[in-house]
């Protein structure tokens, strides 16, 4: 009997457990995770720079975009972002620094290694699957691949 008992107690415990869990989810679908930046091609001349030696990464998860140098030669940079069709929006940048801590950005060049020129700034998304991504702008075409 008091087995009976203990397994009704254990089994409402567990109930109310997992009624009252929320599973976070990301709806960003192929755009999240890490990209690295492959190539930017320059749409005015028709330039094209091969990142090859370079290790510029771009990393989605839920609302926030890092930007990151691996090879540390760039600031890392922390900004908000919008998914919406074929329109990636990036806003409100902040210079990352766990220790000191972050602070907004009000110059937009400590992202230009990155391909990002502006403090509020739209890409049209060109392509993106699992493993390749497009970005467009009136002046650059950025080629990711995804890590």
């Amino acid at each position: 009997m008091i087995r009976h008992y203990i397994y009704i107690v254990v089994s409402a415990v567990a109930a109310f457990v997992f009624a009252s869990c929320e599973l976070d989810t990301s709806s960003n679908g192929d755009l999240d995770g890490m990209w690295r930046l492959a190539q930017v091609d320059t749409l005015a001349t028709s330039g094209v720079n091969r990142m090859e030696g370079e290790k510029e990464y771009w990393m989605f998860q839920y609302s926030l975009l890092q930007l990151e140098d691996k090879a540390g030669n760039a600031g890392s940079v922390l900004l908000r972002f919008e998914h919406n069709g074929n329109a990636l929006r990036l806003y409100d940048p902040y210079a990352y620094d766990r220790e000191e801590g972050d602070k907004p950005l009000d110059d937009p060049s400590v992202m230009a290694p990155y391909g990002v020129n502006a403090l509020d700034e739209t890409f049209t998304i060109e392509a993106l699957d699992g493993r390749r991504m497009v970005l467009a702008n009136e002046e650059l075409r950025l080629s990711f691949r995804k890590l």
